[in-house]
């Protein structure tokens, strides 16, 4: 029966409640003037000096007062607000001022239509407060009644979530008000130390304040989720709490930061997993907006992680032109329609082009350069998943990619009128384990070499490691396993690396880029490495999940699944060791050596000789040979 009355239109149920406050009314009206002994006793004490008794108005004075509050209601929006939690203060004020309108047009009726001329004044106060309070009362009963009834929530409701809204300020108020009405949520209490709210209760839900209402909650509640409601924390405060919260095994789930709060980005209710900062303490890099005013950007690889990010921050410098050079076309209709949303809702005079091309191909980018009077570009076109490139049938099609895409791109800057190129690079081009890594690092080379040909150019490179949320990110990947019920697969214990979210990366790669001379490998400072057990088991930890060795367990297990072909335990920034300081601490400049412009493009002759040949074995040589430190198959 209540699913029904749910499921019916807005002018049903308007129209309910028009007839349930209309019953109520009428029904008070009729008892006070009826069946009310003491009120008809009193009636006769203040109104009239014969002793006379006076009925407390007719039906024809009811009908007219009533239908004056109600014409008020109707049109004011009343019988619009939802009944429930999220009636607003404007609703409750609606209320007031149709019962003061009832009261006072009532008082008015017994006057002009009942003809009571004779009445002290107090009389007519005295019904109108009456009629107010009387009013004011039935209406808020019905809708407290009407919620009660309708929303209020089954405790055995299958599929149900039992949450806990960690912080009770203006942030977990809000959120209680918007989730505690959802039929799949069990909100069971707020939890906040703050010395002036726990203790307390807050809309009929307790907060709690003590660690070990926590430990008795999570023994209530096995599956108890924690909703993290406190944007404005700084990051150390908020760690501090996302460790004690992992240490009992609740899963945490956080409400969108402040300033996406602020921007409408996020709505409030919008609850997502907890970002890198949460979960590794760590020193995150501040951003920096990258003036490009005046200026012809190339992003190639646009549509990929890094590329796209560098795409929306470009896009903040407010550049005449970015081209978008892709070779997906799926990947460049994303992210070029996303830059256009961008610029048309920042209101920014910035041209975006779509260019879809291989970077192998010099002519097609010279092309693209010239057309379009290209200054900067910034190189992130690359194969990068090492296990996909380490396959011998794509050997070739990665050092074709990453070294002979990144000696066109050279070729072609040096040819046009373009004066800066940054190559994207990674930290698996130093002493690299794997022919990707082997690639990159002769990708820097080819950079480095072109730098020191053309004096009149600025050919850099950027190095860093692992970003987060990239494809093949670990992150994303772990918690689809949790979510799956595990296993967590890892390919060794002991395996370390690098971390920074992917704006992070791209932000550096940009100030990088502003701060270059010429010739320099940046190296960004990614902090201390990240055993990834460590973070397997912070993040089943932070999804209320135990770690289990045993398959059949309700844990979740790790299982090692051995390091993959050319996979590194640990990964390096520096090749040489030696490295200088720049004005920002997060970005350093590697003391590298490398093969000058005549002998590399020997080596890049008997490469391309190589894969006509389909010669794997001598390609390989060559690398070894040529990139310090490679080894193919080290761990």
């Amino acid at each position: 029966m209540l699913q029904r009355i749910k499921k019916l239109s807005k002018p049903i149920k308007v129209l309910l409640a028009v007839v349930a406050d209309f019953l109520a009314v009428f029904l008070a009206w009729y008892g006070f003037t009826n069946t009310a002994p003491d009120l008809k006793i009193f009636l006769i004490n203040i109104g009239s000096t014969s002793g006379e008794f006076l009925e407390p108005g007719s039906i024809k004075t009811f009908f007219v007062a009533y239908a004056v509050t109600f014409i008020y209601l109707f049109n004011s929006g009343f019988y619009r607000s939802r009944i429930g939690s999220y009636e607003s203060k404007l609703t409750l004020l609606r209320s007031v001022i149709g019962s003061f309108t009832y009261g006072i047009t009532y008082s008015l009726s017994l006057y002009y239509i009942d003809g009571y001329i004779d009445l002290p004044i107090y009389f007519y106060v005295f019904i109108s407060i009456s009629c107010f309070v009387v009013i004011y009362a039935i209406l808020n009963f019905i809708r407290d009644l009407a919620s009660y009834i309708l929303y209020t929530k089954s405790p055995n409701a299958e599929g149900k979530k039992n949450i806990l809204i960690y912080g009770a300020g203006a942030a977990g108020l809000q959120l209680l008000n918007t989730i505690k009405d959802d039929i799949h949520i069990n909100v069971v209490g707020l939890f906040d130390d703050s010395r002036n709210i726990k203790g307390s209760e807050i809309s009929g839900y307790r907060v709690y304040g003590r660690k070990s209402h926590l430990d008795k909650l999570k023994y209530k509640y096995p599956d108890l989720m924690v909703y993290l409601a406190i944007p404005s924390l700084d990051t150390e405060k908020r760690q501090d709490i996302i460790t004690k919260l992992e240490s009992l095994k609740l899963a945490v789930r956080t409400m969108p930061g402040l300033h996406e709060l602020v921007s409408d980005e996020k709505k409030l209710a919008e609850m997502q997993d907890l970002s890198l900062d949460d979960i590794l303490p760590r020193e995150s890099a501040s951003s920096m907006d990258i003036d490009f005013s005046g200026q012809n950007i190339m992003i190639t690889g646009a549509g990929g992680s890094i590329g796209s990010e560098l795409v929306r921050q470009v896009i903040k410098g407010g550049p005449n032109t970015i081209v978008l050079y892709e070779i997906s076309e799926y990947s460049l209709y994303k992210i070029q329609t996303e830059a256009e949303e961008i610029i048309k809702t920042a209101k920014i005079n910035s041209k975006i082009i779509g260019i879809l091309g291989n970077v192998r191909s010099k002519n097609r980018l010279l092309e693209i350069i010239k057309r379009h009077n290209i200054n900067t570009i910034y190189h992130t076109a690359a194969y990068k998943h090492v296990p996909i490139v380490e396959y011998k049938e794509n050997i070739f099609e990665g050092i074709k990619n990453n070294v002979f895409g990144t000696m066109s791109v050279c070729n072609a800057a040096a040819e046009s009128n373009v004066t800066k190129v940054i190559l994207v690079s990674t930290d698996k081009a130093v002493r690299p384990t794997n022919v990707m890594g082997a690639t990159k690092r002769m990708a820097e080379m080819v950079a480095q070499s072109f730098n020191a040909e053309y004096a009149n150019k600025n050919f850099c490179m950027v190095r860093f490691g692992n970003v987060l949320n990239s494809s093949g990110s670990v992150i994303p990947l772990f918690t689809k396993q949790i979510q799956e019920g595990g296993p967590i697969t890892i390919t060794h214990k002991d395996v370390t690396r690098f971390f920074m979210t992917i704006p992070e990366a791209a932000n550096l790669v940009l100030q990088a880029g502003k701060l270059s001379a010429g010739g320099e490998v940046f190296i960004l400072n990614m902090g201390e490495q990240v055993k990834i057990y460590d973070l397997a088991s912070r993040l089943i930890h932070l999804s209320g999940r135990n770690i289990s060795s045993d398959p059949k367990s309700d844990g979740i297990q790790i299982k090692e699944v051995g390091l993959r072909p050319g996979e590194k335990l640990y990964e390096e920034l520096l090749i040489s060791g030696d490295e200088d300081t720049t004005d920002n601490n997060k970005i350093f400049v590697s003391k590298e050596t490398f093969i000058d412009k005549l002998n590399l493009q020997k080596i890049l002759d008997e490469l391309n000789q190589c894969a006509k040949d389909q010669n794997i074995q001598k390609a390989i040589n060559i690398l070894e040979k040529s990139v310090e430190g490679y080894k193919q198959g080290t761990k």
